[in-house]
């Protein structure tokens, strides 16, 4: 079977029983647009016997939408006519979004540019500025004088067909295409489905872009296979208003939701006494919280702020996936909720996980539902066992088939097999173990810092700090070889939440709440503005691109506390200034504005503030600081 198949089949099956509702919010107000299962078969039939008119099929088409009904139906579209879909955000929502589409136009060979009518304008200019505009037709599917849905015949479309490619955010290397076909579309949309109790009806409820994994195959694709309703918001007005998506839960009466652990916490405190008031969120049965490490703080907070409308602790469902499997590799059941255990510091450090009354607190990510999920030593290539903490490879249907013209890359990552010559697996690159049959992830390989045979990993440095202070936001932690490894964290400072600190103090408060918890009695800390963090379109923290931006004198430095090998290895040994040493207020920077790395910049009395309502071209970055 095929995924276009399951659509058609859930379409005859459901008609106008079921649909997808777009809603808008208009000054408090929600606006509805509403397309039933059938609506949107009849409008994929006719986009997909157009793009067969074009003889597209086997071709790949960037799809470049605002949040909506549209995209939906485009990428059905695409999937009817054999056309390989390629989701890919606008600057609305991601202000690098036309140098990124630029680089996939010219990776995956891309015919078309499909968009709607409020986009064409701009993007057929762009597509002209960068000399594009001959080899790529730029068309807006909302206007197309469209073929009848009779139109449209059944392309051939196998298991192992290209369905689709997810573009990698580029954490750790430039972006690639992630080739999932349409076996691997349905084995996961499974996996989501018996993870949440296999409902025959439902309701669900999100506003995470189509262009994301999560936002694809966890939001928009679910409800069409499993056969449910959906209510979806963009992006952009959650973060406008966050709470938005608790008045749709409540107002919907949405049975699951699915987001990443920085958006619960963007709710928890950003949704003020008034706005709580009078939500009903008892409906909410499973909220899966993935894509990103899963902070107890966070869990907690939800809890402590929605519990008496409804919100309960069992709801919670912390999963484990990536976009080489589709999505999801392992979830907590439906009702279940999660498993918060406490492990020994020291020990992991070791690459053991040994539990402790005492120590770390560490969450699970569920356990696999039909995937195989082992734990594997990445030198020797042995299968380790319960409780040692090494490389996650995955084995299964949700697998990818591997990344677009990259062959060497492909078999590197997807080719992985044990000493004993079992494979092949997918190689996460991230690092974890299993424990009583749960998963816990515990950071990415290239991530981990190595300080005097310690492995340190940067999410606990990170989550550690943003205690120190309520000024603080996100961070990233990395290691800087200077003659031996040294911790370095950079991290986002609010300026109008220092109260009466200053940014100097802030950043010792970071060293010695550091220094408290992870015995680090030596180690730099740079405070820099909101933004000043690199993450990924997906909201991931990229540590090395802020550690390349640090040494290379480009971050929006308010203040640095550096070591002075750090200092030295970061500029010029002219230039370096050692840990404490403030510089005179006559050398303070403009906000935003770079320093070259190892310059202590005390914020300076009126400096201007990031504005408490971020832009739409700010949306990414506010989305992802989550705070």
């Amino acid at each position: 079977m095929s995924f276009v198949e399951r659509v058609r089949t859930q379409a005859d099956r459901y008609g106008h029983e079921r649909s997808y509702t777009f809603v808008e919010d208009r000054r408090g107000e929600l606006a509805e647009s509403r397309l039933t299962f059938a609506e949107i078969d009849t409008r994929a039939r006719s986009t997909g016997a157009w793009l067969a008119g074009r003889r597209a099929a086997d071709q790949t088409a960037l799809l470049l939408y605002p949040a909506g009904l549209e995209f939906l139906t485009a990428f059905l579209g695409c999937l009817y006519s054999r056309v390989i879909a390629v989701p890919s955000p606008l600057p609305q929502t991601d202000p690098r979004a036309l140098e990124r589409a630029e680089g996939i136009i010219k990776d995956a060979d891309v015919r078309f540019v499909l968009t709607d009518s409020a986009n064409q304008a701009m993007l057929t200019r762009w597509l002209r500025d960068v000399g594009l505009d001959g080899a790529v037709e730029c068309v807006a599917t909302d206007t197309l004088d469209l073929p009848g849905p009779g139109e449209w015949t059944m392309p051939e479309i196998r298991p192992d067909t290209l369905a689709y490619m997810q573009y990698t955010s580029g954490s750790t290397s430039e972006p690639r295409g992630v080739m999932l076909t349409h076996a691997n579309l349905l084995h996961n949309e499974e996996e989501i489905w018996r993870a949440i109790g296999s409902p025959r009806e439902g309701v669900g409820v999100g506003w995470l872009p189509h262009y994301h994994d999560m936002g694809l195959i966890g939001m928009l694709l679910q409800p069409i296979y499993s056969g449910g309703d959906l209510y979806f918001a963009s992006p952009i007005a959650f973060v406008m208003r966050p709470a938005l998506w608790m008045e749709m839960i409540s107002r919907y009466r949405a049975g699951y939701t699915v987001a990443p652990n920085f958006a619960y916490e963007w709710c928890a405190t950003r949704v003020t006494d008034g706005q709580a008031a009078g939500l009903d969120l008892s409906s909410l049965r499973f909220a899966l919280n993935g894509a990103e490490p899963v902070r107890t703080g966070t869990l907690r907070a939800m809890v402590g702020r929605f519990g008496a409308a409804g919100f309960s602790e069992k709801a919670w469902a912390p999963a484990y996936g990536m976009a080489e499997a589709t999505l999801v590799v392992t979830a907590t059941p439906l009702g279940h909720g999660p498993l918060i255990r406490r492990f020994d510091t020291r020990a992991l450090e070791r690459n053991e996980a040994v539990p402790a009354p005492d120590g770390v607190e560490l969450v699970g990510c569920g356990r696999p539902i039909s995937m195989t999920v082992r734990i594997v030593d990445p030198e020797t290539r042995a299968v380790l066992p319960d409780g040692s903490v090494a490389e996650i490879w995955v084995r299964g249907a949700s697998v990818a088939r591997g990344y677009w013209q990259r062959g060497e890359a492909s078999s590197d990552t997807f080719g992985g097999r044990t000493a004993d010559g079992d494979g092949p697996f997918l190689r996460t690159g991230d690092l974890g173990f299993l424990l009583d049959g749960e998963l816990y992830v515990t950071g990415r390989s290239k991530d981990v810092v190595i300080v005097n045979g310690r492995n340190l990993y940067p999410q606990d440095l990170e989550e550690a700090a943003r205690e120190a202070h309520p000024s603080l936001g996100a961070a990233a932690a990395f290691g800087v070889e200077a003659g031996g490894e040294h911790v370095v964290l950079v991290q986002e400072v609010r300026r109008q939440r220092l109260g009466g600190a200053s940014a100097a103090e802030v950043a010792r408060m970071v060293q010695g709440e550091l220094a408290r918890v992870f015995g680090l009695p030596s180690m730099s800390v740079v405070l820099v503005e909101r933004g000043g963090v690199g993450k990924t379109t997906s909201g991931k923290v990229q540590r090395s691109r802020t550690r390349d931006l640090l040494l290379g004198g480009s971050l929006p430095v308010v203040h640095a506390e550096l070591t002075a090998a750090v200092a030295a290895h970061a500029v010029p040994a002219a230039h370096a200034v050692p840990a404490a040493h403030a510089v005179p207020a006559a050398h303070a920077v403009p906000a935003g504005h770079p320093v070259p790395a190892g310059h202590p910049v005390p914020a300076g009395p009126g400096a201007p503030t990031p504005h408490p309502v971020p832009t739409p071209h700010a949306v990414a970055e506010a989305v992802a600081e989550g705070a």
